[in-house]
């Protein structure tokens, strides 16, 4: 009797053995449970793609290397948040809030945040192409190295930002204000800067436009590849 009993323990120990190994081996798929809020916590390479975080809060969330892409986050919270080198290419930030935040290396391409705040945001050489930012806060933040071609930034406020040596090819900077901005060694390259406010207190020292970029009638810039400007090309 003794040894039947050992033996019925001993299968049911190795059948529950078996069954945790083979649920160990399956793909476990990641439950929305970060929605709503979630600050300070840390997110650091979990997949988050398509996820609705709309209206949360995020604040001070380590999300280092998190996958995001196309993640619904229209007015959701991330100051101070660390968000280095996060995928969040085609996601939805529309007035989201990205104070003091790190979005260094990120990938942001094709996102849609008009009307975020990145004041004083750390995004040294992210990918923002194509990224619409229209009416977007970037006062004092640092974007230098930043891809920005073919990006939106029309009435954004860039007051003591920092773009040195970004690629700003197809830019569009329609009446953007640029008070104290530094944007040395940038390449306006088919760029649209027409109504920049402040451009006279901004620093454009090495950077170049094409033919085709539009300048305010205050700015004169040589073209890429050449050391002076046209007299003529100093607006258009």
């Amino acid at each position: 009797m003794i040894r039947l009993v050992h033996a019925l323990l001993t299968a049911s120990a190795m059948s529950f053995v078996a069954l945790s190994a083979q649920a160990q081996s399956q793909p476990v798929a990641w439950s929305p449970g970060y929605a709503g809020a979630c600050g300070e916590c840390d997110l650091s390479g979990k997949n988050l793609t398509g996820w609705s975080l709309a209206g949360g809060n995020y604040s001070s969330a380590n999300m280092e290397y998190a996958f995001m892409r196309g993640v619904q986050a229209g007015n959701a919270n991330f100051e101070n948040a660390n968000a280095t080198s996060a995928d969040m290419r085609g996601a939805i930030l529309t007035s989201a809030q990205f104070a003091g935040a790190i979005l260094s290396d990120a990938r942001l391409q094709g996102i849609q945040a008009s009307g975020a705040d990145f004041r004083s945001a750390n995004v040294r050489g992210a990918n923002l192409q194509t990224a619409l930012l229209v009416g977007a806060n970037f006062a004092s933040a640092d974007l230098s190295g930043a891809n920005l071609t073919g990006s939106w930034l029309n009435e954004t406020i860039l007051s003591g930002a920092v773009f040195n040596g970004s690629n700003m090819t197809g830019s569009q900077l329609r009446n953007a204000a640029v008070h104290g901005a530094s944007f040395k060694d940038v390449r306006f390259i088919d760029a649209d800067l027409s109504g920049l406010k402040g451009a006279e207190t901004a620093d454009f020292e090495g950077a170049c436009v094409s033919l085709s970029s539009t300048l305010p009638a205050t700015l004169t810039l040589p073209l890429c590849g050449t050391a002076v400007a046209p007299a003529a090309f100093a607006s258009k």
